[in-house]
């Protein structure tokens, strides 16, 4: 008999408010350890608040957020934080300027956004071994200011991963990428997705950037959820147009999603769906 496996995330009834605007509103989501989803919606739409939320660095205003069977407190944050890696250039982004590459990437040891003294040389180690697999080791003692944007993307991917985390929390990683870097940090994150030791989160509004193996799907449209199924079921053409607002034609090729308005006409040998 298979054991039961263990709730990573679990929210209820959760909304949260700047001002007197929702981001978020009456969220209801449960995901199992080792699980692989998408959080699809347009701009707007709540997506990075909600990661936010996740990772322990905003507060929501009303229901309950639980991660691995706790909510978040003063006592608990941190290191409820060292078991989450996040990727996120939006929040980064305004976080970091002078620091070095190396010692951001270190800084996901602690769950902070700077470096303690519990960095180990094994930390060290790991730290530059990422950066190497992610080809930016050169750029190891330079400043997050001095980088690309995708070379801060990939920064931020070594930071997440630095810590072995439990859940993988990805906010629109391929931003900022070059075809070529973006498509080797797909076939990185869907090699994670495939090994099903951590659970993840992967948050695009771009269907050609949905790795394979990820398993469900959370639709958001105007900060509630829109609806939540497998990956194959929420991304066909009418499910698609329907949620968008617009016809929209979705196409595979070699095991990838593409779409496109439905008033243009296909350029590649693809199957409709």
């Amino acid at each position: 008999m298979n054991e039961a496996k263990q709730t990573v995330i679990d929210v209820k009834k959760m909304s949260c408010k700047a001002g007197g605007r929702y981001l978020l509103r009456q969220i209801d989501w449960e995901v199992k350890q080792g699980e692989s989803w998408i959080v699809f919606g347009q701009n707007g739409s709540g997506k990075t608040t909600l990661l936010s939320i996740l990772a322990g660095f905003r507060g929501h205003t009303e229901g309950s957020v639980h991660l691995f069977g706790q909510a978040f407190d003063n006592e608990n944050v941190l290191a409820l934080r060292r078991r989450i890696g996040w990727v996120s250039g939006s929040f980064f982004d305004n976080r970091y300027s002078k620091e070095a590459v190396l010692d951001i990437v270190l800084s996901g040891v602690s769950g902070t956004v700077s470096t303690d003294g519990r960095i180990t040389d094994r930390d060290v180690l790991r730290a530059k071994s990422l950066l190497d697999e992610l080809q930016v080791l050169p750029k190891v003692y330079e400043s997050f200011a001095a980088l690309s944007k995708g070379e801060r993307e990939k920064v931020l991917l070594a930071r997440a991963l630095v810590a072995e985390p439990e859940l993988l929390l990805l906010d629109e990683p391929g931003t900022g990428l070059d075809l070529a870097a973006r498509e080797r940090l797909l076939t990185m994150i869907d090699q994670l997705a495939c090994q099903r030791q951590m659970t993840m989160i992967n948050v695009t509004h771009h269907v050609e950037e949905i790795p394979q193996h990820f398993q469900k799907c959370l639709l958001l449209k105007n900060g509630r959820v829109y609806g939540q199924m497998p990956v194959a079921e929420a991304f066909t053409s009418q499910v698609l147009s329907d949620f968008l607002g617009q016809s929209v034609l979705l196409h595979q090729h070699n095991g990838r999603l593409f779409a496109q308005s439905d008033d243009r006409k296909a350029v590649c040998d693809a199957t409709p769906l």
